[in-house]
């Protein structure tokens, strides 16, 4: 890489900042696989023989902030408790990834910060820019959905367990406010301490 800057003689500070960022988010992508598959080999041979059957390897990729990762993993045979068989990846239970399909939980929860402030195109023009990664608009488009339906069923699950009375935690309210057009009110004043 360097050999090929010191070719071309002529280059701007840009153009060298680029082809860096670049190179970095490559190398970052084979540093990830490398990690991934060396932790997925050792839970692999540690793990519960009899409880996970190996069913082999399979090839997948994640979308992250430097760019794809493409990488190989075990799956495994399981019984679940209510007898039933299902398929299971370790790696992904042990390393808690929490994909957004195959996006990144960083990944998008940078595009959900940029599309609170911009349109989808300009979401995907600054995530393309400034990430190792492509996308378009309706990419984004697709992401936020999908984390509106995660939301959703998080709440959904929070009402449920509220109707029958298992809600977690204590609430305590020393001080109560009011947003009015923006503008945050204090409801409490010497004649109303409570």
């Amino acid at each position: 890489m360097m050999q090929s800057i010191v070719e071309e003689k002529r280059i701007s500070f840009k153009e060298l900042e680029q082809k860096i960022f670049r190179y970095v988010c490559e190398l970052g992508c084979e540093i990830t696989r490398t990690m991934l598959e060396s932790y997925d080999t050792e839970l692999s041979e540690t793990r519960d023989k009899k409880k996970y059957r190996s069913k082999g390897k399979r090839k997948t990729s994640i979308k992250t902030v430097y760019g794809t990762v493409e990488y190989q993993r075990n799956v495994y045979q399981t019984v679940l408790e209510g007898g039933e068989e299902a398929y299971v990846y370790l790696l992904d239970e042990a390393m808690q990834m929490k994909k957004i399909g195959l996006i990144s939980t960083n990944l998008a929860e940078k595009l959900a910060m940029t599309v609170t402030e911009s349109p989808y195109r300009v979401t995907a023009d600054v995530i393309s820019s400034t990430c190792g990664q492509d996308i378009s608009a309706g990419g984004v488009w697709n992401v936020v959905q999908r984390l509106g339906e995660r939301i959703c069923e998080e709440e959904e699950h929070s009402v449920k367990q509220m109707n029958a009375d298992q809600t977690e935690g204590e609430r305590k309210t020393p001080v109560l406010f009011e947003e009015m057009d923006g503008v945050w009110l204090n409801m409490q004043d010497k004649h109303h301490k409570k």
